[in-house]
This record gives structure tokens, C-alpha cells and sequence, in this order.
């Protein structure tokens, strides 16, 4: 043992040198403080730090015994070892209970040497010890704390079911105090809508077989009101009272933000009415139904609400939501036995029903007097004048999609004639059937070509920070007959032409060559998105055109996001699992665009292999005036943190949005309020510097 400093408490030189000698003939070196003092004792134990005392028993106006109590005082770590000439066996036992390490008789000093290594070795275990116990504690408390602090119920259950021990969480979640919760049957407290019996042979089985717990699904418990969903894992330490631990996350706000979610995605919140996926789908239910018992004809009105974006301007949002509630009023007044109706966008409302074409020549005339009819709305008498474009299945479609189209496509036929306000469809005859028919071709044209359709990116900031840490890319078309048009102008028609994969080709490949420049330049771009069609994602060749790409513009797979539309992925959800997986096993990240404008189930949602949620911006838009879509912004960023996601939200626009989502936890925002769109030259000039949160 190197550098070991002894602390020896002896008046004799000589008894002192024997004592040295002996550990050097030992082999152990050790710095030895020689004192005979009290004051030297008490001084050394301090400045001197020593490993370890050797003391005699007796020495003038001193005692080793009176050593021993100020080493029990100042230092009781260090080991201390009687070296002395005699000592009875009372004595001896005396010093060994007051605190002695050790006692070692001068004549029998060959002792002495494996004395102090057994000393100092007791010493470093009783360290170990205390060490570990101090984490074992350190840990104990971190894990109370934890548990008292954490969202989630815990509950802890013995060998019979019964609850042991219970978190905050679950008193408050249960009503009942933590002490009463002891002793109570975990399906007593938090028992599963259906019965209690359920949630008790679950626990039964769990209890029966642990090893089948882990990744199991558990019935859902409803506590005054509250819906819980639990999770479970088994204690196998033997000779515990503690079997079972079930963890339960309330899920009430994600249920009812998603419930929500579903509403908004299928239905208009103004009237109540189906909107336009809605509407189709349940159309094409009636025909399949009607077309079982007999021949049938449908007929369908689209139609148009005029001035109400005048109206809008001058008295808001909600004086339109009063006027489309009282005009669909009066649509189902005059429609007659169960018609179908829809709020199709802001100033369309969609009605069909089963008449001919003789009788909806009384029909519509009828329903658009009854539309312009004044209207009292807030006290103020209004006039909303209307237009109709009407279709006929099956002599103008062949199935509910494409009587809508119709009935769309006989409207924008009188949008410029003022003479009649409504028409029957005629096929691809009007102005603008053949303005469809022309944009098209063009698209087809600025596909093939390389100067007209840009990409501009808009940065996705840190809501912390400020920092740029990701961009959505976003596509424009230079047209050169109708300058800059926006993506709701070509999209739909992409869309509707089968040009939605070739688009979303010429957008993939434009990223991936984009940033590869930025390379080339020295710029250290973060993450592009791309946005994905649901047609592009359903199509068949999406991961080898993927993976030409890549391969074509020397881009790394993780320089790339790909935003998907919920409803899309809900499509098929066991097949969006396989190809998310596969996309995610590329190294590509995936994030859900729009979340909450569609429909997707929290069994399908938690199975989607992805990044990041991206609140659509139709509930961060009134976040500061709508209690509503706050709660349901708080809660869909929650439900992503549970799930482990980034959440995203878009179209901030304003400080006070901004300062909203931070304090509801959301990690990034996308908006005007930190820049708008721009081209790749002006985004590069943005990289590295924060941009402005307020």
C-alpha cells in the first residue's frame, strides 16, 4: 500500500520505531505522524488527514481511550488499532465495543502488518456500503418523486389483486386517499365500461402468468368519467408482496379531441351537415341501397350561396355560420322525404334526392326562391341570392363522385351568365370545361419542362429558441399564360387527371437536388418535408421511385421528411404501417400532416412508425379567441408527447399563438409570424439565425 498515512498516538520513541520497523519489513510504506499529545492528536486528525490511528493504551495526561472518543468524534471513517503492551480481556472487549478497529499487543507485533490490511480493508467495504446505500436511497427517492410527479396512475397490486401501494395519480383519478386505496381489489376501483369481471380475470391472468404481461392489452377503466387506459409488467423479485404493476394513462382529452377530430373531418361545425368526403360517401350508400330494389334516377343541386364573402368581411364569421344554418333550415323544408344534404365548402351546399328531370324542373326554381327569400339575421334583413348546377344519375354519372363533379361542372357554367340561376349539366361544353381541359394540358407541358414550376421552403422553428430546425417544401407554377398560381388552383386538377404522381416526383427530385447544391455551396441545410398525395402514397411504385431519386441526386435518405395526411394513412392502416416501416427503415422520417382534419384511431395512430404531428392550422387560427380549439391544440399536443412524437404546429401567424403553443409544450411552429414561403436563395440566407416567436 502506497502513500498510507498513519496516525500513531505513542510517547515511547522506541515502542514507535519498533513499529515502523515492522511495516516496512511488511512491505508497507506509509507516512507516519508521530504525536503524544492531545493537541498534536486533534490537530494532525485534522490537517493530516490520516488512514488510519495506531494509539497505545496508555500515555501521560493522555489516553488512547480519550484518542478513540475524539476519533469517533472528528474522524469515525478512520480505522484505530490499540498497539499496547497489555490488555486484559475486559478491557480489550471494552475498547472493540466503544468503537476499536483493532488491538495488537507489542509482543505479538508480526501481527500487526495484516491487522492494518484487514483494517482498511473493513474500512473501504463499510465506504462501498454507504455508498451504495446512499444511491440506493438517492434512487428510492427519485423514483417517489417520479411516481408522485408522473400524468400516469400507478398502482401497484399483490398476489391476490389487491392494491398495495397507489401514486397520486391514481387517488386522484380513483377519488379515494392513497391509505384507503390499500387493500382494495384493483377491478373495485378501476373497474373496465363492460364489467368488472373482465378487468378481474384480466389481473387473475396476469397474476397466473406474468410472463405473458408485457405488450398485452388491458381493458379500459372508466372513473367518474374519465377514460384510463393501462398498461402492465410483473414483478418477478421472489419473497415480495408486490406482484403486479399497472400503469394507467388518462386518455379522456385525446378520446375527445379525437371524437372531435372526426366530427371536423366529416361534418361542417356551422350546421352540422356532412362535408364533402361525408357526403359522397353516404350518397353512393343510398344508390347502392336504391339500386338494389329498383332502377332508380338521383338527382343532385350544387349550390352556390352568393355575397356571403361580402358578408363575412363586414360581420364575421359568425353571422355566415347563422345565415348556412337558416338556409339549410329552409332546404329541408322544401326538399320532401329524406334528402340528403351537405355543407360542401363555405358558400356551397350540396341536396339530392330522387326525382327525374321533369320534376326538378319545378323543383330547383322552388328551393332557390325559398334560398332568396330575406332572411333576418342579427336584426338585419339579408337577401343571399343562389345558383344551382344540377346533374342526373345515371344519365350524367355513373356513380356519386362523379355526380358531384357534374353538378360542380354545370354550376361554374353559369357562373358568367347572369340570365339563369341554374343549369343542368352538359359535358365538357363551357368555357370552363375547356379552361379544365387547357390547365391540363399545360401541367402535362410545365412537367416536361424546367422553368416553370419552383419550389419555395418555409422554415419550421424551434418555439424555444427561434432556431430553424426543419422546412416544408412547398410548390408554385410560374404559368406563362396566367403568371403565379397557387397550389389550391393545380392541385385538385393533378389530382383529379392522374397527375399526382408525376407531380410529387418532380417535387421529390427538386428537394433532393436542391439540397444537394446546398452541400455543394457549403450550406448546412436542416430537414426538408415533402408533402406525399394520398395517391402517391397508395401508389404502387412509391419506394422504388423514392429510391431512384435518392440514387439519382447523391442525397442522404435522413435529409428528407414526408408528410402524410392522416385520412391517407388511414386508408389501409395495416399496409401504411408496412410502408411507413419500410420508408423508416431507408432512413426517411415521416410526420402526419393536417393532424386532426381527419379520422384515425389512437390503436392505429400509436402503431404509425413516424416523427412528428403537425397541428393543422385550422385549430391554431382562433387559438386565442376559441376556447374550443385551444383545448383541442393542448390536446393533440399531449397525445403526441405520449406518444414520443414532435409536435408541429401550423399557420402561427401571431405572437400571442405563438406564445400559447410554447406554454402547451409544442416543440416547433410553422408560419408567417416567423417567415413566409420563400425561394431557395432567400431560405439559405435565413439558416443560422433565429427568427422572431412574438
Amino acid at each position: 500500500m502506497n502513500d498510507l498515512r498513519i496516525l500513531h498516538l505513542e510517547d515511547s520513541p522506541d515502542d514507535a520505531e519498533l513499529v515502523h520497523a515492522t511495516l516496512s519489513l511488511a512491505g508497507l510504506a506509509a507516512d507516519i505522524r508521530l504525536v503524544s499529545t492531545r493537541e498534536a492528536y486533534v490537530d494532525a486528525l485534522e490537517q493530516f488527514a490520516p488512514d488510519l490511528i495506531l494509539t497505545d493504551y496508555r500515555i501521560p495526561r493522555f489516553s488512547g481511550l480519550e484518542g478513540l472518543e475524539i476519533r469517533n468524534r472528528l474522524a469515525p471513517d478512520v480505522p484505530l488499532i490499540f498497539v499496547t503492551g497489555s490488555l486484559g480481556d475486559d478491557l480489550a472487549v471494552n475498547t472493540l465495543r466503544l468503537g476499536a478497529t483493532d488491538f495488537v499487543l507489542k509482543d505479538r507485533m508480526a501481527r500487526l502488518p495484516s491487522a492494518i490490511r484487514r483494517a482498511l480493508e473493513d474500512r473501504d467495504r463499510r465506504q462501498a456500503h454507504r455508498q451504495l446505500d446512499a444511491e440506493l436511497a438517492a434512487q428510492r427517492e427519485l423514483m417517489r418523486a417520479t411516481l408522485d410527479a408522473a400524468q400516469a396512475a400507478i398502482v401497484v397490486l399483490d398476489a391476490m389483486g389487491a392494491i398495495v401501494s397507489a401514486n397520486p395519480m391514481a387517488s386522484r383519478l380513483s377519488g379515494c386517499a392513497p391509505a384507503s386505496l390499500a387493500g382494495q381489489a384493483f377491478w373495485d376501483v378501476f373497474p373496465a365500461p363492460q364489467s368488472v369481471d373482465a378487468t378481474r380475470e384480466r389481473v387473475r391472468a396476469a397474476l397466473e402468468w406474468p410472463d405473458a404481461v408485457a405488450g398485452s392489452s388491458w381493458p379500459m377503466s372508466t372513473v367518474a368519467g374519465r377514460s384510463v387506459v393501462w398498461s402492465a409488467g410483473a414483478l418477478a423479485s421472489p419473497g415480495r408482496r408486490e406482484r403486479l404493476v399497472l400503469s394507467g394513462l388518462d386518455i379522456t382529452a385525446q378520446r375527445q379531441a379525437e371524437d372531435q377530430a372526426h366530427y371536423l373531418g366529416n361534418y361542417d361545425p356551422a350546421t352540422g351537415l356532412p362535408n364533402r368526403t361525408r357526403f359522397v360517401d353516404a350518397l353512393a350508400a343510398r344508390c347502392r341501397q336504391r339500386a338494389a330494389d329498383e332502377p332508380m334516377v338521383m338527382a343532385m343541386l350544387m349550390i352556390a350561396l352568393q355575397r356571403l364573402e361580402e358578408i363575412a368581411d363586414s360581420d364575421g364569421e359568425e353571422a355566415i355560420a347563422a345565415i348556412c344554418t337558416a338556409l339549410v333550415g329552409r332546404m329541408a323544408a322544401v326538399a320532401g322525404d329524406e334528402p340528403l344534404l351537405a355543407r360542401i365548402s363555405d358558400s356551397r351546399l350540396a341536396l339530392a334526392t330522387t326525382l327525374d328531370r321533369g320534376e326538378l324542373e319545378r323543383f330547383v326554381p322552388h328551393v332557390l326562391d325559398a334560398l332568396a327569400a330575406p332572411l333576418a339575421v342579427d336584426g338585419r334583413q339579408r337577401v343571399i341570392p343562389a345558383r344551382a348546377g344540377v346533374a342526373l344519375l345515371p344519365d350524367d354519372a355513373a356513380d356519386a363522385r362523379q355526380l358531384l363533379r357534374a353538378a360542380e361542372a354545370a354550376l361554374l357554367g353559369i357562373e358568367a351568365d347572369a340570365t339563369r340561376n341554374y343549369a343542368f349539366y352538359t359535358p365538357a361544353q363551357s368555357d370552363q370545361a375547356r379552361e379544365r381541359l387547357q390547365l391540363e394540358a399545360e401541367l402535362r407541358e410545365a412537367l416536361a419542362a424546367d422553368d416553370q414550376l419552383v419550389l419555395h421552403y418555409q422554415p419550421q422553428v424551434d418555439l424555444r429558441s427561434g432556431e430553424i430546425v426543419g422546412l416544408e417544401s412547398l410548390i408554385r407554377w410560374h404559368h406563362p399564360r396566367l403568371a403565379w398560381l397557387s397550389p389550391a388552383r393545380f392541385i385538385p386538377l393533378a389530382e383529379v387527371t392522374g397527375l399526382m404522381n408525376a407531380l410529387g416526383n418532380w417535387t421529390l427530385r427538386e428537394v433532393c437536388r436542391q439540397l444537394a447544391q446546398w452541400e455543394r455551396d457549403g450550406v448546412t441545410a436542416p430537414v426538408v418535408a415533402v408533402n406525399l398525395s394520398a395517391s402517391q402514397f397508395a401508389a404502387s411504385t412509391l419506394l422504388t421511385d423514392i429510391d431512384r431519386i435518392l440514387a439519382q441526386c447523391g442525397t442522404r435518405a435522413d435529409r428528407l421528411e414526408l408528410e402524410l395526411t392522416e385520412s391517407a394513412g388511414m386508408r389501409d392502416p395495416q399496409g401504411s404501417v408496412a410502408l411507413m416501416t419500410q420508408l423508416r427503415q431507408r432512413g426517411l422520417k415521416i410526420s402526419i400532416d393536417d393532424f386532426g382534419t381527419g379520422y384515425s384511431s389512437l390503436s392505429y395512430l400509436k402503431r404509425f412508425p413516424v416523427n412528428r404531428l403537425k397541428v393543422d392550422q385550422s385549430f391554431v387560427r382562433d387559438i386565442v379567441t376559441d376556447a374550443d380549439d385551444q383545448a383541442i391544440s393542448r390536446a393533440i399536443i399531449a397525445m403526441g408527447h405520449q406518444l414520443k412524437l414532435e409536435v408541429v404546429a401550423e399557420g402561427v401567424e401571431t405572437g400571442d399563438q405563438c406564445a400559447l403553443l410554447t406554454a402547451a409544450g409544442c416543440d416547433l411552429g410553422q408560419g408567417y409570424l416567423m417567415s413566409r414561403p420563400v425561394a431557395a436563395e432567400q431560405c439559405a440566407a435565413l439558416f443560422g439565425k433565429p427568427l422572431p416567436l412574438s
